[in-house]
């Protein structure tokens, strides 16, 4: 599927997978935004600044301090180099963060973790002018109250401008799916995927990804998280080809 409104995660792993980014780059088509994470540089360059990393629900706790590296990091280094890495590749992106063009607007939502954010507006507009030409790649850091910047997490950020604008939410991460036990779980409703955030059976690093594809499914989205490091799983689903788990708004009704 080259054509259409789809919003498409990289995690950090998957979004330096070569092969997967080949296969983005070539298919790559005007409708497309991508948004990164990139939690592990973060974390590499905190440790180096004498920052160790700690997490609160699968969400990085932010310091003043932490914020200013997140910012740099991901605003800067990662995203100048996805946007080089497409743009070698002959696709016309463009680079942006949250407060450029007042795309994310993000407001507190927990003490513990400090300088971060949750979504509570997207200014579609400023992608959808983009994306008439150019693939818009965001990094994730969000204007708060005032001149403010927090750090959001990618997966929320990804699902909250999949909620604006319609259309489908790649979540590509390195994993195959959403597990349950040793197996991956080919479809969820957004109500079983709040009882598996709700018990615990979603840990760690899939708790945002679960929370992203429940907001998107419920706005009307089609969603599926699918493992960005295997780049037959990345083509496949962006022919919108079963892989991975998707996440649905509700189980279709029986007929009897």
């Amino acid at each position: 599927m080259n054509g259409g409104r789809v919003t498409i995660k990289l995690g950090g792993i998957a979004g330096a997978h070569a092969g997967s980014l080949a296969v983005l780059a070539a298919r790559a088509a005007p409708g497309w935004v991508v948004v990164h994470g990139g939690g592990d540089d973060v974390g590499d360059w905190s440790r180096r600044l004498g920052i160790e990393p700690t997490a609160v629900d699968g969400l990085r706790v932010t310091d003043p301090a932490t914020l200013e590296i997140a910012v740099a990091v991901l605003r800067g280094l990662v995203n100048a180099r996805l946007v080089a890495a497409f743009v070698a590749a002959g696709v016309r992106a463009i680079g942006l963060g949250g407060a450029d063009g007042d795309l994310l607007v993000a407001e507190r939502f927990d003490a513990r973790l400090g300088e971060v954010g949750r979504v509570s507006r997207v200014n579609g507009s400023v992608l959808e002018a983009l994306a008439v030409e150019w693939i818009p790649i965001v990094a994730p850091i969000a204007r708060g109250n005032g001149s403010e910047l927090l750090n959001v997490n990618a997966d929320e950020v990804a699902g909250a401008i999949a909620a604006a604008r319609g259309g489908r939410l790649l979540l590509l991460t390195d994993v195959p799916g959403v597990r349950r036990g040793a197996e991956v779980v080919p479809e969820l409703t957004a109500d079983q995927a709040e009882a598996m955030l709700a018990d615990g059976s979603a840990a760690d690093g899939m708790r945002p990804k679960l929370r992203a594809a429940i907001t998107a499914a419920r706005a009307g989205c089609a969603v599926a998280i699918v493992d960005g490091t295997d780049p037959d799983a990345v083509g496949a689903a962006l022919d919108g080809t079963t892989t991975g788990t998707t996440v649905i708004a509700a189980a279709a009704a029986g007929i009897g």
